[in-house]
């Protein structure tokens, strides 16, 4: 008869820190900015742009699908992890997650005036420290699970009954 493995339990193989950055952290940074593209686009653009581009209210429509996107992410990240215990299941959706922070790290780049203003870290304001720092540990939390670093699984092997 074939071996059979459980699956791993993402609560005992992901370290609480990771844990904390995706189900707490990152969905509470998120609501702050679904509020704020909703409520403050303007703010929002300024904070991104630093103050380089105007808001135009007839653009609001890409603030709204964009507070969309975060309350998806929200809603895995809240109930979807929070509910699946499944190591598999968090590598899935983290990974989907580092596809998202790919495009939004680009943006943030094409935000600034490109990749060589935005990785000029000494010309970096208080709005920049607050985007990167806003972003950063559900990043480096999300890359840790798909690479499996500080992952604890165990190689034990069940047998079906």
């Amino acid at each position: 008869m074939a071996a059979y493995a459980p699956p791993t339990k993402a609560t005992a193989a992901i370290p609480y820190a990771y844990r904390f950055a995706l189900t707490t952290l990152e969905p509470l940074i998120a609501l702050g900015g679904i509020h704020q593209a909703l409520s403050a686009p303007q703010d929002y653009l300024s904070i991104m742009t630093r103050s380089s581009v105007t808001y135009d209210p007839a653009t609001q429509f890409l603030y709204t699908e964009l507070a969309g996107a975060w309350l998806f992410l929200v809603f895995l990240e809240v109930l979807a992890l929070r509910q699946l215990d499944d190591l598999r299941v968090w590598r899935w959706i983290c990974t989907g997650g580092l596809l998202q922070d790919a495009l939004y790290a680009w943006s943030v780049a094409q935000a600034v005036g490109g990749w060589d203003v935005w990785l000029d870290v000494a010309g970096w304001g208080a709005m920049d420290w607050l985007v990167f720092c806003s972003t950063a540990p559900s990043l480096i939390a999300r890359l840790l699970i798909v690479l499996g670093v500080g992952v604890g699984v165990k190689q034990e092997k069940w047998r079906k009954a």
